[in-house]
């Protein structure tokens, strides 16, 4: 097998695994779908430019496309290819910039995976586990992830999604918002409502996601002139990632979400955070989670630790904390508080990493 035939069915075999046809993939990296057919048949040698192309369309890094071997089949992408995955939406406790942080307290090894309190889903997209659990309280950003797992909701929230940012006006963001106080509203496609969520946490100030004591969506406008709703090489990605791997999606309580976790599994609990006083965000659901849940999870975290699961978790440097925790391993870090009602209250805060194990 010379070079090229490697590379073309290296191309292949990621497009597949994207559920990409060679006209989509074309237009994605702007290369004529002819000249896809031809690199994947190994009829031409492609250049470094059409390499980056292919590349950026597929949202995967150079290294990752050109991983083969001439000498056979190419890897098998379902194995160690790591798919460029980021969260899909601005969310309230976002690990984006404390990743490398978490991930250098993980065990060796573990089996399955477990996210309680998924959020956006930072750690999530990047460890990209093969099985999981996440869950989350908030029914919306649950139905965003379900779209991920079924091919047709994927492609109508995607045409949903184009719709709402062809769409957009400050009249316009006004109506999808208030469609939550519809009574036949959870009786819309779960992809409508997905898309919904999308677009308002994209048109809304700060990327905030907040709703009332009634449980309607009520974030002001950021009177945006154009909202792009999605990374075009990011929710393709995610859509691979999720038809490639076993991953359960719940919606209910913490507690329910781990019940099935067994010794050597990984649970990352990611709570609201603890508080020394108010802080001006208002939770993402309409029901609080105050020092007595603190308390409860602390209870699901030590008969986890009783059961052999591992368990990471992550938290404000705050008393009760460290008292509910003074068993376990306690790591401080610095983060950013990205989000806040007053911007003065943005700014460099102490977290906690609490970890039941040693990572030797």
């Amino acid at each position: 097998m010379t070079v090229q035939e490697a590379f073309g069915l290296r191309l292949k075999q990621l497009r597949e695994l994207y559920t990409l046809s060679q006209q989509q993939l074309a237009e994605k990296a702007g290369i004529g779908r002819e000249q896809i057919s031809k690199i994947e048949s190994g009829q031409v040698n492609v250049t470094i430019e059409t390499i980056n192309r292919l590349s950026s369309a597929l949202g995967i890094s150079v290294k990752d496309l050109v991983t083969f071997s001439k000498d056979s089949e190419p890897l098998p992408t379902g194995g160690d290819l790591v798919l460029d995955t980021h969260p899909i939406v601005k969310w309230a406790g976002g690990k984006s910039q404390i990743l490398a942080k978490i991930l250098a307290l993980f065990p060796v090894s573990y089996g399955h995976y477990y996210e309680p309190f998924v959020g956006g889903g930072a750690l999530f997209f990047a460890v990209q586990p093969r099985e999981a659990t996440i869950n989350d309280f908030n029914e919306e950003l649950v139905d965003v992830y379900r779209c991920f797992q079924d091919d047709d909701l994927y492609s109508n929230l995607l045409s949903k999604l184009q719709e709402h940012e062809h769409n957009h006006s400050e009249e316009y963001f006004m109506k999808i918002r208030s469609m939550d106080k519809d009574a036949n509203f959870k009786s819309l496609p779960l992809y409508e409502r997905a898309a919904r969520m999308i677009y308002l946490n994209k048109a809304c100030f700060n990327g905030l996601y907040r709703v009332n004591a009634k449980g309607f969506f009520n974030v002001p406008s950021a009177k945006k002139d154009h909202v792009i709703t999605y990374d075009r090489a990011n929710l393709p990605a995610i859509h691979a990632f999720f038809k490639r791997s076993s991953i359960t999606i719940l919606n209910g309580d913490f507690s329910e979400a781990v019940k099935s976790a067994q010794k050597g599994d990984l649970v990352y609990f990611d709570p609201p955070y603890d508080t020394y006083k108010d802080d001006g965000f208002v939770s993402y659901t309409k029901d609080s989670f105050g020092r007595d849940e603190q308390r409860r999870l602390a209870g699901v975290y030590a008969e986890l630790t009783n059961r052999g699961v591992n368990c990471i978790l992550s938290n404000h440097n705050t008393p009760l904390i460290n008292e509910l925790y003074k068993p376990y391993n306690i790591h401080v870090i610095t983060a950013k508080r990205m989000i806040n009602s007053d911007p003065n209250g943005r700014g460099d805060v102490e977290e906690v990493l609490v970890t039941n194990f040693k990572n030797d």
